[in-house]
């Protein structure tokens, strides 16, 4: 669009306060229109995560909320609030002339250096959700020292819940699961020291030893390193065609043994595990899911839920095995085959192992900052150490109290939004703008082209209510401890789950007849 070229796009009269109304511009491009008192605001209706309409979603004081996975932005700047997101919002030129809106230029969403000098070192060990969201945050925030992320992999930060999902499927490029360009890190002076893995952290002087003996010592430190897969404890684990999926080599290996491959076997009923079920699925593969509980996610989601997902696995083709375990997998000489605890076996070309993750924290070994495999953080993701934050898989993050008087309860949550999350908040506590973590934990898995999204905490629950149809269609499901309302998840319902989030990060009461009777506008 030409600078001096404006578009007619909508009457005036037909946007409300407060309201979202969303413009098609072609096939592909919408804009979102919001006014704020006298201010008419035109944002790209794409969420910069995946492409959700914001239209979708939900506007809450200053913020818009994408109603699929949760990303937040400033009403007035577009600026990115929350992850999952990275970038901020695009912004249209808008003009009002006699009751009609007129569109100008797209101004494209970037991150630049902060100007000035600063001598202090920001060192980010882990460049993952966490260490990558750290980084960016801090030049976000205006931060100019020296930034330092140190991964044990060969690659620059990339997004790792795309290998359960897309990557395997297609023939996708490292670029297209890469969080950035090699040139963004060079732009923002962010170091990135790949291919080293650090052995030992003194916190006091927040010193790193690295794997080659070298040391780098920082003003800051942020632990971000993640977790491990757990390994399969039964003979045969370590066999060439059983596959761990964490990294992107392990997910480039199983791409390749599954072009070749034409049964899978998939151990554990983990979100790794269904999801990389379901896209070797679609690649024509036969899967086998074998797992020792009677209904996957059960224990997060409760039966109905459960239930649902064995239904899309069954429609799809997919094999359940439920309710046994492996008892060791043997090399047949044409391929794999997975003995199960019940006396049965099954033949396969490839195995997946997605069991769960243990904390990466055997570098913090003497470090006293290590509590039961994990670490402490108060809620600016501060350690014990002045000065060291933990974020992600590792951290501990102290959530405030349940009731008056109770003691601070603590979260380990091991998904990437999380992390992210917790990233962003250690970097704004060391810019100075940070107010603690406020956002209750959100996350989702997507399979079979069906989402179910999570916001809240409720690792015990007594009861449950469900708004809609489970088995057949959309619901909103609440998740109660003592009537009190914890969490909620849905498939389809993504604008109430937010509000339902909203008022739980406001530390609302909200009881089982209060979520019967529904939220009203």
């Amino acid at each position: 669009m030409a600078a001096n070229e404006w578009r007619e796009i909508a009457a005036s009269g037909d946007i409300v306060q407060g309201k979202p109304f969303p413009v098609e511009l072609s096939d592909k491009d919408s804009v979102l229109l919001l006014r704020r008192g006298n201010t008419l605001f035109a944002w790209d209706n794409s969420c910069p995560h995946v492409g959700c309409p914001l239209s979708w979603g939900h506007v809450h004081g200053d913020q818009i909320i994408c109603g699929c996975h949760n990303a937040r932005f400033d009403i007035e700047s577009g600026a990115l609030l929350s992850a999952p997101a990275i970038d901020d919002l695009s912004a249209y030129e808008v003009r009002e002339q006699d009751g009609t809106v007129y569109l100008g230029r797209r101004r494209q969403a970037s991150i630049a250096m902060p100007a000035g000098s600063d001598g202090r070192t920001v060192v980010i060990v882990g460049a993952g959700a966490g260490g990558s969201a750290a980084a960016e945050t801090l030049r976000r925030e205006g931060f100019a020292g020296g930034i330092v992320m140190i991964t044990a992999e060969d690659a620059r930060p990339y997004d790792r819940t795309a290998l359960s999902k897309y990557f395997l499927s297609g023939d996708a490029s490292f670029d297209a699961v890469a969080m950035r360009p090699e040139s963004f890190y060079k732009d923002l002076q962010i170091e990135l020291r790949s291919g080293q893995r650090v052995t030992q952290i003194d916190p006091g002087s927040r010193t790193v030893t690295l794997q080659d003996g070298s040391r780098l010592s920082g003003d800051f430190l942020i632990l971000a390193s993640g977790a491990t897969p757990k390994p399969l404890p039964v003979p045969g684990a370590d066999l060439p065609g059983v596959f761990l999926l964490r990294s992107f080599a392990d997910a480039s290996a199983l791409r390749h043994a599954a072009a070749e491959a034409r049964r899978a076997v998939v151990i554990g009923a983990s979100f790794i595990g269904t999801e990389a079920a379901a896209y070797l699925r679609g690649r024509g593969l036969e899967v086998s899911v074998v797992a020792p509980e009677t209904v996957p996610f059960e224990r997060v989601f409760g039966p109905e839920v459960g239930k649902r997902f064995v239904t899309m696995h069954q429609q799809a083709g997919v094999s359940l095995r439920l309710g046994t375990g492996v008892s060791r997998i043997v090399d047949n000489g044409a391929g794999r085959e997975v003995e199960l605890s019940d006396g049965s076996s099954l033949a396969a070309d490839l195995v997946v192992v997605g069991i769960g993750v243990t904390p990466v924290v055997d570098y913090l070994e003497g470090s006293g900052l290590v509590e039961d495999g994990a670490v402490p953080v108060d809620r600016h993701l501060q350690t014990s150490a002045a000065g060291v934050y933990a974020v992600g898989d590792i951290a501990r993050v102290a959530s405030g109290t349940a009731d008056k008087g109770a003691p601070e309860r603590q979260q380990r949550i091991e998904h990437w939004a999380v992390a992210q999350r917790h990233g962003q908040e250690a970097a704004r506590s060391i810019a100075g703008t940070g107010k603690g973590l406020a956002y209750a934990p959100f996350f989702w898995t997507r399979q079979l082209e069906t989402s179910f999204g999570y916001l809240g905490y409720a690792p015990e629950f007594d009861a449950t209510r469900i708004d809609g149809d489970v088995a057949n269609g959309k619901f909103l499901i609440g998740y109660f401890k003592d009537d009190i309302l914890k969490a909620v998840g849905t498939i389809g319902k993504g604008k109430s789950l937010i509000r339902y989030g909203l008022l739980l990060e406001q530390g609302r009461t909200i009881s089982i007849k209060d979520f019967e009777a529904g939220l009203q506008d």
